[in-house]
């Protein structure tokens, strides 16, 4: 387990981090605005006012980002600040990449497809069994809208690999090897990125619906999840993988209507009580351990020891 041991290599003094937080959230807003200035200019150009308004509403951006384009404007942010994380890396801590990816010396893409495929399996038998079973507390509503869907099912496919591998890199692998340096402490990294996850969803629609107290606890719970995995698979592309499928089925297949919007949604919107997420995120999360725990078998106690993370054991090579 080499993951969090890894951290101690380089420089970690608290501010590298502070700056590279703040220098990587910056020039992920440079493509996106580069972006929503040409299509303004582009309208202008052409004089299409009625364009204009259907796609920027009355000067409320809140509706732009429900667009199509808005949704590509959001994915460039993801995908600069993932850019951005992983080329100042090594300036900034004089570490390699790729020990904020894995344990490993390499990318280990059979987790990740094993995180996607585990997760569709979850995810695929409680739509299939519990919804039916809920059917009498959901409101469900199949809408499809032939080149408007696959358009944007083809965009989701190409940029949430990317808006997914960049939180994944933040939270689970900078944020998370850092706390656990700081604090010689995985289940405190754990708990404190997953707390912090949580609250980066805070404008999530579901929040906006139930209230803060009432679903940010669901979000807090995935940043648990998915912290989880990346402790016992002594990396991120586990968890990357799972991230990655959830937000794909969600956008696209199924999901829950409080997240979509009127111009980008899945094919199948339910409108379920809180409650339901609840019992949603609990199920998938105990069937996809169940299933990786014996197929990967994880060694718990070994995952959460904290002996690496002290000063006086050598740190492990990690070229």
């Amino acid at each position: 387990m080499k993951f969090f041991e890894n951290a101690r290599v380089g420089k970690n003094h608290w501010l590298l981090y502070v700056a590279m937080l703040i220098v990587g959230f910056i020039v992920a807003q440079i493509p996106a605005t580069i972006y929503i200035v040409a299509l303004i200019a582009d309208k202008m150009a052409t004089g299409d006012r009625q364009a204009m308004r259907e796609m920027f509403g009355d000067g409320n951006m809140d509706a732009f980002f429900d667009t199509i384009p808005g949704f590509i404007a959001g994915m460039l942010i993801f995908l600069a600040w993932m850019g951005a994380t992983w080329w100042l890396f090594k300036l900034f801590h004089h570490r390699e990449r790729m020990t904020l990816i894995s344990g490993e010396k390499k990318l280990r893409k059979k987790n990740f497809f094993m995180g996607m495929g585990v997760f569709t399996i979850a995810y695929g038998l409680f739509c299939l069994v519990g919804l039916p079973l809920l059917s009498s507390f959901i409101d469900t509503n199949f809408q499809f809208d032939g080149g408007r869907y696959f358009a944007f099912a083809a965009i989701a496919l190409i940029f949430l690999p990317f808006q997914t591998g960049c939180e994944e890199l933040i939270f689970r692998g900078y944020l998370m090897q850092g706390f656990a340096l700081c604090t010689k402490s995985k289940v405190w990294a754990l708990v404190i990125t997953s707390v912090g996850f949580g609250l980066m969803h805070c404008y999530n629609g579901p929040i906006e619906e139930y209230g803060f107290f009432v679903a940010i606890p669901v979000y807090i719970f995935i940043g648990f999840e998915l912290g989880l995995f990346a402790i016992l698979s002594d990396g991120i592309e586990l968890p990357w993988g799972i991230h990655c499928a959830n937000n794909l089925l969600a956008l696209t297949i199924i999901g829950a209507k409080s997240e979509g919007s009127v111009n980008v949604r899945p094919l199948i919107q339910v409108d379920e009580p809180v409650w339901v997420m609840y019992i949603l995120e609990i199920v998938v999360f105990t069937m996809m351990f169940l299933l990786l725990r014996k197929k990967m078998g994880w060694d718990i106690k070994k995952a959460f020891d904290n002996s690496g993370l002290r000063k006086d054991v050598p740190p492990p090579y990690c070229g």
